[in-house]
């Protein structure tokens, strides 16, 4: 019989140091931020959403790799340049839209 599990082996492995994906870097009203990149999200934050719509998908996401201040930033965006931002931040992230 197997040894019971504890919980520090539910943990996630640890990536080694040097080997984090590049955050996104984008620019509002002249200043630079940068969020976390998609690849940090896990399977299971994946899980949980997927029954959301596309657009609080697309939020859930954006809440869990932006600090406050890149929030902010992209909280304060108008339409088109949201868009512009959504557009490099899925080619970045390699997400694709479906049809």
């Amino acid at each position: 019989m197997a040894a019971p599990r504890k919980p520090q082996d539910r943990k996630p492995a640890q990536t080694p140091a040097g080997t984090e994906a590049p955050g996104f870097e984008f620019e509002h009203h002249g200043e630079t931020f940068t969020l976390a990149s998609a690849d940090t999200i896990t399977s299971g934050f994946a899980r949980k959403n997927r029954k959301l719509s596309p657009d609080d998908q697309l939020y859930t996401l954006l809440e869990e790799l932006a600090d406050d201040d890149a929030l902010a930033a992209i909280d304060s965006m108008r339409k088109p340049e949201f868009e512009v931002f959504q557009r490099a931040f899925f080619a970045h992230s390699g997400i694709e839209l479906g049809e």
